[in-house]
């Protein structure tokens, strides 16, 4: 038989046991990610894209992989481990940085810049400018993935005619942005002139779309607003007269009316980055098509 105190003492005790057992769950982040699944020994089929025209794609297409996806914890490798993977994981569209080398090549990196470096393991250089490419390629991301140029992508395009692939160029400006274009066509003409049916411009600038479409016409853009400070009835303007009919945007420059006027223009709105699975439903329950995420699969919102 319990002294008197310890009987006292019992609901105490098991109060403090429940709440021992149920701190993982409540502090854990469920709905947050960040490291996407290893589908490499369990591919997954991913959703069959409608490409018979333009755009159609976007109906299938809840979950754009930022950056050729997230891999091992890290986000914007833009690596090739990471195409392979986000491919395993069921992804079909991948959106990819592009950068130019110092000897005229095009590679998959955020940028030259000397805080990237760090960012993808890399020791920054003394001098900030860009690689030749021999050189981006020896050096490796997080110390063991592979640093992928546009040609690699695009070869990997060619083997799997389900793929489509968005650029993000950074260059607001419209001759820069027609400049990187021309390497763009380039290249990919030197592969396969079929694989410019699949590659998706984003644009930075509502005046990128002219000086893009003088180099090749392609079938379908992509506006983004994230550096963009135009108000929302001018991108809906712009969208509008160019008959551009996707736009992403940040959570910054998110809100439900702005995604509804944008469907009304005809237009279909992505967020990015978003790596929250109640929250990229919460923003396509608002009408937002989908997002571009580094480390959220597509299983996860069946």
């Amino acid at each position: 038989m319990l002294p008197a105190a310890s009987k006292r003492m019992l609901p105490q005790l098991l109060l403090t046991l429940l709440i021992f057992c149920a701190a993982p769950l409540l502090l854990s982040p469920v709905e947050t990610q960040s490291q996407a699944p290893d589908c490499g020994q369990s591919p997954v089929p991913g959703a069959k894209l409608d490409l018979s025209e333009p755009y159609g794609w976007v109906r299938q297409t809840p979950l754009i992989a930022h950056a050729l996806g997230g891999i091992g914890g890290f986000a914007g490798t833009n690596s090739r481990e990471a195409m392979l993977q986000a491919y395993a994981c069921g992804y079909r569209v991948f959106e990819t940085d592009v950068s130019v080398t110092s000897d005229g090549h095009l590679a998959l990196r955020h940028d030259w810049d000397a805080g990237t470096y760090p960012v993808l393991g890399q020791t920054p250089p003394a001098k900030e400018r860009p690689m030749p490419l021999a050189k981006f390629r020896a050096l490796p991301i997080q110390g063991h993935y592979t640093p992928a140029t546009f040609k690699d992508a695009l070869a990997f395009m060619a083997d799997h005619p389900d793929m489509l692939l968005i650029t993000d160029t950074k260059e607001p400006d419209p001759a820069k942005a027609a400049a990187v274009f021309k390497r763009i066509v380039a290249e990919a003409e030197s592969v396969d002139p079929r694989l410019l049916d699949r590659i998706v411009p984003q644009l930075y600038e509502a005046d990128n779309y002219e000086a893009v479409k003088s180099v090749h016409p392609f079938k379908q853009y992509i506006y983004t607003l994230y550096l963009n400070k135009d108000s929302d009835e001018q991108v809906l303007r712009d969208v509008a007269a160019r008959g551009i009919r996707i736009v992403v945007m940040d959570e910054n420059r998110y809100s439900p009316d702005f995604v509804q006027a944008l469907k009304r223009e005809g237009a279909y709105a992505y967020v990015n980055t978003i790596n929250d699975v109640g929250r990229i439903r919460e923003l396509m329950a608002d009408g937002a098509q989908g997002v571009m995420t580094d480390f959220i699969v597509p299983s996860a919102l069946s």
